[in-house]
């Protein structure tokens, strides 16, 4: 396990007892735990990782008992360095989204979860698309893809059938931690509307869905809104003795959005971690080859995944810039100059997300030459990243979304060189946050609301100061015509 400890500040801002917050959030790859003053101020936090297995090409598990133990580790350290075991008053839990687990009536995990990242469940996302067609993404705003929950538990259903008869309660991890620290089981419509069960506009669990693929629906848990109360703290291994409330929670890019300000039509936030995750806040769902979620606050989001960004250029890190710091790469990729000196990167690495949505796509590297440096795949990497964001900006201003700014976080956005490269090639101005970690703080945000505070005050004190990346003039337009049209080539031969 890797973990990593940052304290800030032993005083709060105020020297009222109960003052503290603790956002959890629960990543693909580990658990991050803030404690936050109520005037927003990070005071200390923790991260702690966890393992993901790979038992076969294509599939990605986690254990749910390793989620528990890295929250319990992570939470107790930031706890104890904000010198905060009397002093935290709510706390509440965001997540990687779709991720889900079989539960017994005792609590245990039946299984390992299958990952949002996993592959396997090609055959059922097409026996969805034969059977329901249109129709399920008309109810759910989702376009079928391996990647949310419903595919997952048909695989289950087909694969290890006694499991399904044994589960309890399907939990997403949200829901899974969150039943760990209260007894409850609660979901909330953030992360719900991300299975491919609900029903967006009416906001419950599909009985159309449901019953056409043989779904128990007694399986699932409450959906509640984000910033409610799921309960109170009665897990002791977290260290806390003040008995805090524990809020019902949200989704890990719905959270960074509210962490980020993004509650209004005209904003986009972008975040690039692992993939590259976009959400703008809309009155209705515009249709487009789009997809449409529930976000934590009382609207819905326009939302983009693009599944391998981030992690892609850490996979050219690891192999062309082993004992090199991010600060070489950026350099090196910054000599390369606008257009990778003519070669090409297209990011479908685990398939094509939006608004291609093709799981066959396979990543490419397209005009290699003896004649390229590692810096130049690192520049091709960045540039093919905008120019997905920038197809999808487009096709929502198509639509009829206003989009005046980005707002971007996540660890790319400690990149200025990729932050330039976004404002560049989408001509829109990007707002860089001096707090790139908006998850937890989202997530702490909604704790705050769970113990009555208004979501005007809580936008005040908790959205940090931006600094604004204007496009430079640097023109982009002939490089990304280009790659359009390689581009409908490379998916066009995943289809052969």
């Amino acid at each position: 396990m890797v973990e990593e400890y940052l304290f800030f500040s032993n005083n709060p801002d105020t020297g009222d007892p109960m003052s503290y917050v603790l956002g959890i959030d629960a990543g693909t790859t580990g658990i991050r735990a803030g404690v936050y003053s109520l005037e927003g101020k990070l005071v200390a936090q923790s991260y702690t990782e966890f393992p993901s297995y790979y038992p076969h090409p294509g599939w990605v598990e986690q254990n749910a008992e390793d989620w528990w133990k890295s929250v319990v580790k992570a939470c107790n350290t930031a706890v104890k360095l904000a010198n905060g075991q009397d002093d935290i008053f709510a706390i509440s839990v965001t997540n990687q989204r779709e991720t889900i687990v079989p539960v017994s009536k005792t609590g245990t995990p039946l299984t390992r979860a299958i990952v949002w990242q996993d592959r396997r469940t090609v055959e059922e996302v097409r026996r969805i698309k034969s059977i329901m067609g249109e129709e399920i993404s008309k109810i759910t705003g989702l376009k079928p893809d391996p990647y949310f929950s419903l595919p997952k538990i048909l695989w289950w259903m087909k694969n290890q059938p006694e499991i399904v008869e044994k589960t309890w309660k399907f939990m997403l991890v949200h829901d899974y931690l969150v039943y760990k620290l209260t007894g409850n089981v609660v979901t909330d419509y953030s992360n719900a509307s991300r299975t491919m069960l609900m029903d967006l506009r009416k906001r419950k669990w599909s009985d159309k869905i449901a019953e056409t693929f043989g779904v128990d629906l007694e399986k699932f848990p409450e959906i509640r809104n984000s910033g409610e109360v799921a309960g109170e703290l009665k897990n002791r291994e977290i260290d806390i003795r003040s008995g805090p409330i524990v809020a019902v929670g949200g989704g890990d890019q719905q959270c960074s959005a509210l962490g980020q300000g993004v509650v209004e039509e005209g904003k986009i936030k972008s975040t690039t971690g692992t993939g590259t995750f976009m959400i703008a806040p809309v009155e209705k769902m515009y249709g487009g080859n789009i997809i449409y979620s529930a976000h934590v606050v009382p609207k819905i989001v326009a939302e983009v995944r693009i599944f391998t960004t981030g992690s892609l250029l850490e996979w050219v890190k690891k192999n062309f810039f082993q004992n090199e710091t991010y600060d070489v790469l950026n350099a090196e990729a910054k000599v390369s100059g606008v257009g990778a000196r003519g070669l090409m990167v297209f990011p479908f690495f685990s398939g094509a997300g939006c608004p291609h949505w093709n799981p066959e796509a396979k990543g490419t590297i397209y005009g290699l030459t003896l004649g390229h440096s590692r810096g130049d795949i690192a520049r091709a990497v960045m540039e093919s990243v905008a120019f997905e964001v920038k197809t999808n900006i487009d096709l929502m201003e198509s639509l009829g979304i206003k989009i005046a700014e980005l707002r971007l976080d996540g660890g790319a956005a400690k990149s200025a060189l990729w932050n330039q490269i976004f404002a560049d090639v989408t001509k829109k101005p990007c707002l860089v946050s001096e707090d790139v970690e908006a998850t937890a703080r989202g997530a702490a945000m909604l704790a705050c609301l769970s113990a009555g505070l208004s979501l005007k005050y809580v936008l005040e004190k908790f959205v940090p100061r931006f600094t604004v990346i204007l496009p430079s003039g640097i023109d982009y337009s002939e490089v990304y015509e280009r790659y359009k049209k390689l581009r409908e080539n490379i998916l066009f031969s995943s289809n052969i």
